[in-house]
């Protein structure tokens, strides 16, 4: 059975390379309510940069 879709696709162009990119999806959240902060660059891994900054904790509890 194939895959339907009904996310829109759109072509941009990059500003600093010239080049066209489509972007899949875009405006699939147009109406919602979920906010994504402006300092999120989409076309990076979202986890990496959510973690950014966050103070690391252990997996492991200390003994002692």
């Amino acid at each position: 059975m194939a895959k339907t879709s009904t996310a829109s696709n759109v072509t941009v162009r990059n500003a600093k390379t010239g080049q066209f990119v489509t972007v899949r999806g875009a405006q699939s959240l147009k109406g919602s309510k979920f906010a994504i902060k402006k300092n999120v660059d989409l076309t990076k891994p979202i986890a990496e940069q959510a973690l950014k900054g966050k103070p690391q904790t252990s997996k492991h509890a200390a003994k002692g």
